[in-house]
């Protein structure tokens, strides 16, 4: 009983943090094409490999909050005799997605670094896990070509970020080994 609810208090706390990040997502996701609220919430949960899976009640409200702040538009049309209605992201939208996207980045260096280093030393016999976008090199480097040289600037400062991190996750690991051998 008491693991029960533990794990309610852990699902509310990680529910919660979810929360901040659904109207980054919803831009991020409606930047690239408009879709249906249903076709959000599936984005979502396949683009987090099901951890993420909103419902109806927790779509909708944050559809109407961003379209009545003029970030998105609720465009309707007819497809086989059903109305279908679609969001699709406003300039206003895009403008703020960037902004927000551009804070976020820069609170993952910081905030995520911390996570790694904490959870290195809080959590048992769990390693910080390399960031993804160690194994994004080539990609984030083809892409500078497309940036002005203030993003190109902003986006290998976060590369050599998330490279030397990777070297410290290295180097620790080489000095476990290299201390376990002499024990040997």
């Amino acid at each position: 009983m008491l693991a029960e609810v533990e794990e309610e208090k852990i699902e509310s706390w990680i529910k919660e943090m979810r929360k901040g990040y659904i109207k980054l997502v919803v831009l991020m996701f409606l930047n690239e094409e408009a879709m249906s609220g249903y076709d959000i919430m599936k984005r979502i949960e396949e683009a987090t490999l099901g951890f993420w899976r909103l419902t109806s009640g927790g779509i909708y409200p944050v559809l109407k909050e961003l379209e009545r702040k003029g970030y998105i538009k609720l465009v309707s049309f007819n497809k086989g005799g059903r109305k279908k209605k679609i969001y699709a992201i406003t300039e206003n939208g895009k403008r703020i997605l960037k902004y927000a996207l551009e804070k976020q980045q820069k609170m993952e260096e910081i905030i995520g670094g911390m996570f790694r280093e904490f959870a290195g030393n809080i959590l048992e016999n769990v390693e910080p896990s390399f960031s993804p976008k160690v194994f994004s090199f080539s990609s984030s480097m083809r892409s500078l070509k497309h940036k002005t040289p203030n993003e190109q600037k902003r986006l290998l400062v976060s590369i050599r970020a998330d490279l030397l991190n990777a070297i410290k996750i290295v180097d620790k690991k080489l000095e476990q080994i290299e201390r376990e051998g002499k024990n040997e």
